[in-house]
């Protein structure tokens, strides 16, 4: 057998190369960048039949018959992808769709280092995968999750409505009882026996128990629904229980806003404050800290909450561990509004919790249904 000068194959050798690469799942092929948004395909394996169902000799005379392949919605990232790795020589990955005959649909990959050819234009060398599958699988999984979002969004509306059913109940109903209990027996005490200490002492127990009965309602029904936040507003809310924390707690608790009132949507206002409830009572419960901080940022198109304090801090073990359902309920608050939650905690430093929702929420569903992806409709 005649040896193989440097640099070149032996026929043995380039038969062997050309199995390995048919059997390879997928086309292998050489992508060339020409002046202009031209391509041209310096060379194509017979993967290309399989993948594209063209031939390699149909690519290779006629590059304009793989973009005419591509999905209408897809070419201008193709172009995108190309055009950026080109010009900073950075990796090219591109997924896009596409169309063959009978209206059907492939997805598929191709990642690659661009060289530089003699010419000075680069060109790509790798494999275009068929990823019709796993990526199927991926926007099922959009879909589950957009389901469990819309779930969870369900849910939340319905425990807010349920909550303020259940504070006007509270207010209006048993609060009145309470109140026409309270005037009833002011009216009973005022005409009390001179003299009966017995009874005097059970009257003003009685309307120590009225008060207290009172006061157990207004909080209930303040803490179902905080009438504050519907009346006077989101600001207002945060710092009357900014206050009522401090009073609670003993821990000094301090609002920071360049503005005196933000206009939010009902489903904005009252998941915020949710989560900062949520983030008191987690420092209550387990920072052992003495000062909170509350600062408000309103941007152009985003409002951030964050929520500091000098506390001992959240390892990294109490963040994760299964049953931590404080944080968890503020990453889903945060998550249904489209939002996200940003933790930086140290044992020196205490804990802050940055909350950035967009003021006008995200809308999660797909662009398109789910099946238009795969039959082109």
């Amino acid at each position: 057998m005649p040896k193989s000068s440097p640099g070149q194959f032996s026929d043995s050798s380039r038969d062997k190369l050309q199995q390995f690469i048919a059997s390879l799942p997928g086309m292998a092929c050489q992508i060339e960048l020409k002046e202009g948004r031209l391509i041209a395909f310096a060379y194509v394996s017979e993967g290309c039949a399989t993948l594209l169902e063209v031939s390699p000799d149909d690519l290779l005379g006629d590059p304009s018959r793989f973009l005419s392949l591509i999905h209408p919605e897809d070419i201008s990232s193709f172009f995108e992808t190309l055009q950026r790795s080109a010009q900073n020589y950075c990796s090219w990955h591109w997924q896009g769709r596409v169309l063959l005959p009978e209206n059907r649909i492939k997805w598929v990959s191709f990642e690659s280092m661009p060289q530089k050819s003699p010419s000075g234009l680069p060109y790509w060398e790798g494999m275009m995968l068929d990823i019709t599958e796993s990526k199927a699988n991926e926007l099922e999984i959009i879909r589950i999750r957009k389901q469990f979002q819309d779930l969870n969004s369900h849910i939340q509306d319905a425990k807010e409505q349920e909550r303020l059913h259940i504070a006007r109940e509270v207010h209006d109903e048993i609060g009145s009882l309470l109140t026409s209990i309270k005037m009833d027996l002011c009216w009973l005490i005022q005409r009390l026996p001179e003299g009966d200490r017995l009874l005097a002492d059970k009257a003003g127990t009685l309307e120590e128990l009225v008060n207290k009965a009172i006061t157990s309602a207004n909080n209930l029904a303040h803490s179902l629904r905080p009438g504050v936040l519907d009346h006077f507003g989101f600001i207002a809310a945060i710092e009357i229980e900014a206050q009522e924390f401090s009073k609670r707690s003993g821990i000094s608790c301090s609002l920071n806003t360049s503005q005196e009132e933000i206009l939010l949507a009902p489903s904005i206002s009252i998941t915020l404050f949710r989560i900062y409830q949520e983030a008191l009572n987690n420092i209550l419960k387990h920072a052992r800290a003495k000062n909170v901080q509350i600062e408000i940022v309103n941007g152009s198109d985003h409002l951030e909450l964050i929520i500091s304090d000098d506390g001992v801090g959240i390892s990294k073990a109490a963040r994760n561990k299964p049953r931590s359902f404080g944080l968890r309920g503020i990453h889903e608050r945060a998550a249904y509004l489209g939002g996200t939650v940003r933790i930086a905690s140290s044992a020196s430093n205490g804990t802050q919790i940055s909350i950035c929702v967009p003021l006008v929420a995200d809308d999660f569903s797909p662009k398109a249904p789910l099946q238009a992806l795969f039959d082109g409709t």
